[in-house]
């Protein structure tokens, strides 16, 4: 039996995102006088922006200053989203023709919201929230990766149970997410983390991104349903 669903992660997975994030990020930080080192950053993209913020500043100035950081990264992000034209990474949107042929489900689940989701897909001028069953952004979970609430909200949305779902996605925090809420992780390494970590938050496999696992699908699929089928 192979997986009746797969959920992909959005940023680092299917566009070329991560190093916008992080700069938008690292002007933010700029603009309420912290200096923060991009490779510092970088560490914490792929969490919320509700956990990235104290992970790299503290608790005190979360309180503080969190919501306006937040804020301020947004407006970053978009400015750079209407400038720029970000890169769909190779293998999208084929694979999801592919999964549709397999008659899986798919879904996209990120810890952006949606204006940001819209800005994204604006930018690498390609709207995937058409070609998947459904979406799980920011809005639809009480918590961010890597808590497993949007996970979660992804697998409801679906109408099936974890174990009959996986996630690719190109962070440890997509990893913990999965953990939790009983999915199965296929990582890839198209938002810069190394093999290993990956591993170590828990997938199954790694890939180099979304052509390499398209090209190995019906062996990831397979992969994935025995490692299912354990956590059934």
């Amino acid at each position: 039996m192979t997986r009746q669903g797969i959920i992909f992660d959005v940023d680092g997975t299917l566009v070329d995102t991560n190093p916008s994030h992080v700069e938008a990020w690292r002007r933010a930080f700029e603009r309420f006088g912290q200096h923060v080192p991009v490779g510092r950053i970088e560490a914490e993209i792929g969490k919320g922006g509700d956990k990235l913020v104290p992970a790299i500043l503290g608790d005190d100035i979360e309180r503080r200053q969190g919501e306006a950081l937040r804020k301020a990264q947004k407006e970053e992000f978009l400015a750079i989203a209407e400038r720029e034209r970000f890169r769909i990474f190779p293998g999208v949107p084929s694979i999801f023709s592919a999964l549709r042929e397999r008659k899986i489900r798919t879904a996209l689940a990120t810890s952006s919201d949606d204006k940001h989701l819209r800005a994204t897909f604006a930018s690498a001028g390609l709207d995937l929230t058409k070609l998947v069953d459904v979406v799980a952004t920011k809005s639809a979970a009480s918590a961010s990766k890597p808590d497993p609430d949007i996970i979660e909200a992804a697998v409801e949305r679906l109408k099936l149970q974890p174990f009959e779902c996986a996630m690719v996605g190109d962070t440890v925090f997509d990893g913990h997410a999965c953990q939790g809420a009983g999915v199965v992780f296929l990582g890839v390494l198209s938002g810069g983390t190394p093999a290993n970590e990956l591993v170590g938050a828990g997938a199954i496999g790694v890939w180099q991104d979304i052509a390499h696992l398209l090209g190995e699908l019906d062996q990831a699929l397979l992969l994935a349903a025995h490692a299912g089928a354990a956590i059934k």
